[in-house]
Order: structure tokens, then sequence, then C-alpha cells
């Protein structure tokens, strides 16, 4: 066997590995804080884990100031390089206008389409209930950040900033590894 075929041989091996390794999202830490009471406050916020293979996060934040018909999000992901650095995204978003023309900002869509289908915000404004996401998987996740659009291996954190026309009135943030 000659040189080129040896090393076209190589080629398919590591290609073949590369493409066959599969990898593993997993929550570490969520944490929620309501900063203007007056807007809302958080019920709960938390991680469960039943058993080896489910996991889930919930959260509710019980609106005080309704109806609400204009909330932005700053939406930013964070890498963990010798502490957390800004990574790829910082976006910020009226959500209400995103959610009559979802189309407007994929990465959005993508974010919101990952827990959209666990929650009560997958309707237009106003809000006026209490807002929740309510057993989110991880193996549903798993798969939308590791097939759909397969993320980088790494601790990450995506953080939530919540506006209102004249305050911030909530943050969020979800810690986890692709590994």
């Amino acid at each position: 066997m000659g040189a080129k075929e040896m090393f076209l041989i190589l080629s398919v091996l590591i290609i073949y590995s590369v493409l066959e390794t599969k990898s593993l999202f997993e929550f570490t830490n969520i944490n929620c804080s309501s900063i203007d009471m007056k807007v809302g406050e958080y019920e709960y916020c938390y991680l469960k884990s039943i058993n080896r293979s489910y996991k889930y996060a919930s959260g509710k934040f019980k609106l005080h100031q309704t109806p609400l018909t204009h909330m932005k999000i700053n939406c930013m992901l964070w890498k963990r390089f010798n502490g957390y650095k800004p990574f790829l995204y910082n976006i910020t978003f009226e959500f209400c206008k995103f959610l009559k023309n979802k189309k407007t900002n994929q990465v959005i869509k993508f974010l919101f389409d990952s827990f959209s289908s666990y929650s009560n915000l997958n309707h237009s404004c106003p809000y006026s209930g209490d807002l929740y996401v309510d057993k989110l998987p991880i193996g549903f996740l798993n798969h939308r950040v590791t097939e759909i659009l397969p993320v980088p291996e790494g601790k990450y954190m995506l953080e939530f900033h919540f506006f209102t026309l004249n305050s911030n009135f909530a943050r969020l943030q979800v810690h986890f590894i692709i590994s």
C-alpha cells in the first residue's frame, strides 16, 4: 500500500470518527433573580433530577404589573475560559415584536424553539398571567445542541436580562456543559 492510499484511509477514518462523536448536554446550575419587585418576582426556579436519564428545568415568574405589553430581552452566551468570557452572542431584542415575526432573528428563534413547547410564552403580547417554563427536559435540549446545531464542547452560561419600558426587572442564568 502506497503513501497516498494510506493517507486516504487515515483521512476517512478521522472524518468518520469526528462525525460519529456524540456530545452530551447537561445542566449544571440555574440562577433566577428578581430585580424590580413591582413588575414581578420568581416564584420558583430549579433543576430537578428524577433519575440518571430524566432531568428537567422549571421556573415560574409571577407578574405583579399587568398587562405586560413591552418586554426587551438581552441574551448573552458566555463560555468558561479562566472565568466566563463573552462567546458569540450578545443580542438585545423586543420580545413582543419577535413573536409577531419569528423569522427576524434565527439565533433567537433557535433559543425560543428550545423551550417554547414547555412554556406559556408561545403567544403574542400582552401577558397578564404568570410566565413559566415547566419541566423542560434535558434530552430535548441535548438533541437541539448536539444534533440540530452542534455546539463545541465546553462549559457555558446563557444569561438573560428582562426589561420593561422603564426597568430591568429580572435576570436568568442557565449554566450547562457540553461534553
